[in-house]
């Protein structure tokens, strides 16, 4: 199993994210980044004493002070361990059910990593113990609610923390919430849980890791869900007999959007060898009497470019974010030696707004990839538009007793429609907290949630989607010769590779029967890339 080093100089990917969250690779501390942790703990300890020592007055918000509203009430030394026990406990107040293991796992390695970089003041010890509990598969139970991502997302972060030193609750082998004081007696707690000292429990909840890993595990799966889509395009115009030529490289020239001719090259090169992938008018007028395809195949480059660029923001944004620093106050000392405690810093890092933006962006992506799936299913199951199919793509022969797969487009009509409730702009509707100290927030959280919703409703439309197509093409086959069929085409090795993958997992509709489960299978195969890469295409990265 690989191990990922988390390092002083931050370089998590948000395939690492991903590798972690799912137990698919384990990590590690780098020892120059332990030996950082230590010197500078060492130092901002020793420092603060002394300062103490000649003026017993000195505050330094984070380390002997109260924390938010509470600024201004000083702590002394013999109470700083209490402070942050109390910080945590008191902070663990989320509601609602619990966040799924694998956001949990993502937000344990987020807040590790960014520990790990050596501005927060905290022993070596508190990123070793959230490492060990990544390694031995400890998973706190985090409600899922409750966070307004500016001061970081605290009440997540705190549950996190809660289990750090022994209290909270973790997950069981059934994903139920036991305390971890039961936990630790069970024989193999895997971890040795810590008490805190001074500016810890404020580094463990300080930031947006929660909001991140929501975030990055979105991205990764909205990043295969738009191959996806071009995958689904390309398909979509073989089974209708459509063009390939809107997506020629030439014509997306002359209007350069980067994520526009992405796409245009992506599907252009999945059809290869489709007998229309670069027809003239004659041509195609010839085979089906028809110039121009509708706009949910002709302009889909031109609508699934601009979700491309979204998800690449997003994912951008969600890299830099998980290779920063977000703790409150943040240390800006680089050299041991000349260490002033001056530059222990109070910023603002621990704000979401910019994961907010960026994954709103994932779900106008979701929203807008949505609506173009739904209308090719609303078309495909249109007897007087989909070139012969006959009715719900049962055939021109279709039994008057079957309805086939009339209400799976039902099902992608009300996807589509959760999905665009989904897209509410929660980030733009600040509450204050905090007694107006924490005056404007960012509900990134709440904003990423959505976002990793949404991927996972998308990917059951495009089952819907291709389960539409791959029973399409079955009835072109089966009518082939009929007077309302269309003559025979060459079709692309690409896409029918694809198809061949989705009949694993929908078998031929042959009469009427459940589909659900046959489409929630399809689903799951879409949201981990297995239907993208069983066509063989290599996707150039955007």
């Amino acid at each position: 199993m690989r191990t990922i080093m988390l390092d002083q100089a931050g370089s998590l990917t948000i395939a690492d994210i991903e590798q972690v969250a799912h137990g698919r690779a384990r990590v590690s501390l780098d020892p120059k980044a332990r030996e950082r942790l230590a010197a500078f703990r060492a130092k901002a300890e020793s420092t603060l004493k002394t300062a103490l020592e000649r003026d017993e007055d000195t505050r330094v918000y984070g380390l002997n002070t109260g924390f938010g509203s509470n600024f201004k009430e000083y702590v002394s030394p013999s109470e700083l361990k209490q402070l942050q026990e109390n910080l945590i406990v008191s902070h663990c107040a989320g509601t609602g059910p619990c966040a799924p293991a694998p956001v949990v796992r993502a937000t344990v390695l987020l807040r590790a990593a960014s520990l790990a970089r050596g501005h927060s003041i905290v022993r070596p010890v508190v990123v070793e113990t959230l490492i060990d509990m990544l390694n031995n598969d400890v998973t706190p139970a985090v409600p899922r609610h409750g966070t307004v991502s500016a001061s970081g997302d605290l009440a997540p972060l705190s549950h996190i923390g809660a289990v750090v030193i022994g209290k909270g609750r973790v997950l069981d082998g059934e994903g139920r919430a036991v305390p971890t004081g039961d936990f630790l007696k069970s024989g193999k707690p895997g971890f040795t849980p810590i008490t805190l000292e001074m500016k810890e429990g404020l580094a463990l909840n300080n930031g947006c890791q929660y909001s991140n890993a929501w975030g990055a595990l979105a991205a990764a799966m909205m990043r295969r869900l738009i191959e996806t889509a071009a995958l689904n395009t390309a398909i979509g115009v073989q089974v209708m007999r459509g063009t390939g030529r809107p997506f020629r490289a030439d014509l997306h020239a002359l209007r350069p959007h980067t994520g526009s001719q992405a796409v245009a090259a992506w599907v252009f090169g999945l059809l290869e060898g489709y007998q229309f992938r670069d027809a003239g008018t004659d041509a195609k007028f010839e085979y089906d009497q028809r110039i121009q395809d509708p706009y949910n195949l002709r302009c889909a480059a031109q609508v699934l470019g601009p979700c491309l660029d979204l998800i690449s923001r997003a994912e951008s944004t969600l890299t830099i974010e998980a290779q920063s620093v977000t703790d409150n106050p943040i240390d800006l000392n680089e050299e041991v030696e000349s260490y002033d405690l001056d530059l222990i810093t109070s910023g603002g890092h621990f704000h979401g707004m910019s994961l907010a933006v960026d994954s709103y962006g994932l779900l106008q992506a979701a929203g807008i990839m949505a609506r173009l799936s739904n209308m090719r299913c609303a078309r495909i199951v249109d007897a007087a538009r989909n070139k012969g199919l006959g009715p719900q793509v049962r055939g021109a022969q279709a039994k008057p007793t079957e309805s086939g797969l009339m209400i799976s487009e039902y099902t992608t009509a009300g996807l589509c429609n959760h999905i665009w409730g989904l897209a509410s702009p929660v980030h733009l509707m600040s509450l204050s907290t905090d007694s107006g100290q924490e005056d404007h927030v960012s509900m990134a959280a709440d904003v990423a949630m959505r976002a990793y919703e949404a991927a996972e409703r998308l990917a059951e439309l495009f089952a819907i989607e291709l389960a539409f197509a791959a029973q399409a093409e079955r009835v072109r086959q089966a009518e082939m010769g009929q007077p309302q069929a269309l003559a025979p085409a060459a079709l692309g090795k690409a896409t029918q590779a694809a198809l061949k993958a989705v009949d694993a997992a929908f078998p031929p509709l042959d009469g009427d029967r459940e589909l659900s489960w046959d489409l929630m299978q399809l689903a799951e195969k879409v949201l981990s890339g297995e239907i993208v890469q069983a066509s063989g295409y290599a996707f150039a990265r955007h």
